[in-house]
């Protein structure tokens, strides 16, 4: 039988796909590991209920579908759902336009889950799976007046950006998205990756909650105590560039790893209670 996600699939490619390379979060492994931290702490319900839906046995089948639908009409339409923008000098008051943004968009998709359409429901799980992978990414929830780290390159490092045919210098954003979470997985399949990162975690305090503006504001915290701490920065410029030092690789790789443990975790705890 032809699962609902092979339809979405053939989309994709039939529309041509277009990489846009502003606002990337995680890139494709990274939301892979979030689909794999939330496989393994689904309950057995949500569990089925995916999987009808999906047609498929992972969330990491749909993790990605809002980066692969990028170039097409679909895609265009959502490019603002994959970040809140809040600047790193000023008052820290997150932007969100007309409800285009990750936080507004992530109660869009639990709500169109949770009112049980089946027509939307394909889509609306595609959308939870990716944007709750997003929305901890740092830098999908910081902004100097650089598209969240687009304009600052990372000197010595090199990174495979969209367009050019050979690696070149990194830009910010990529090196979080890419780069760095290649170095945490340290060569390891992905989910053994996961899990190590799961177990390290732990589980998620009592007092965690499912409100998608209090993760954006912890990323943004995270944005510029981690990210955005560099040398040469500077407030609302653009264009800057700087060397990474080996200490932050180091920050870097620990943030990712909690970030996403924390992602798939809370990812998960919010599908169990939809589908409960």
């Amino acid at each position: 039988m032809t699962s609902p996600l092979h339809f979405l699939r053939i989309f994709a490619v039939c529309a041509g796909i277009a990489f846009s390379g502003t606002t990337w979060a995680w890139g494709s492994q990274g939301h892979r590991l979030v689909g794999l931290v939330a496989d393994a702490e689904l309950s057995p319900k949500a569990r089925i209920a995916v999987h009808r839906i999906m047609g498929a046995d992972s969330l990491t089948a749909v993790a990605n579908w809002m980066d692969e639908v990028r170039g097409t009409p679909e895609g265009r339409s959502m490019q603002r759902w994959h970040f809140v923008t809040t600047k790193v000098c000023g008052r820290g008051e997150p932007t969100c336009k007309d409800g285009n943004c990750v936080t507004d968009r992530i109660e869009w998709a639990r709500d169109a889950l949770k009112s049980g359409s089946r027509a939307d429901a394909l889509k609306a799980l595609s959308v939870l799976v990716h944007l709750v992978g997003d929305i901890h990414q740092p830098l999908h929830a910081a902004d100097n007046d650089d598209h969240g780290a687009n304009g600052v390159v990372v000197l010595n490092r090199t990174c495979a950006e969209f367009g050019s045919r050979s690696p070149t210098a990194c830009k910010l954003h990529t090196y979080w998205d890419t780069n760095l979470v290649k170095i945490a997985a340290r060569g390891q399949a992905e989910k053994a990756a996961a899990n190590a990162w799961s177990k390290a975690y732990g589980p998620l305090p009592v007092t965690d909650t499912d409100a998608p503006e209090t993760w954006a504001a912890e990323s943004f915290q995270l944005a510029t105590h981690t990210a955005y701490r560099f040398e040469g920065f500077a407030c609302r410029q653009k264009h800057l560039g700087f060397e990474v030092t080996d200490e932050y690789d180091a920050v870097g790789v620990s943030t990712i790893q909690s970030q996403i443990a924390k992602a798939g975790k809370r990812l998960a705890r919010m599908l169990n209670a939809i589908f409960a």
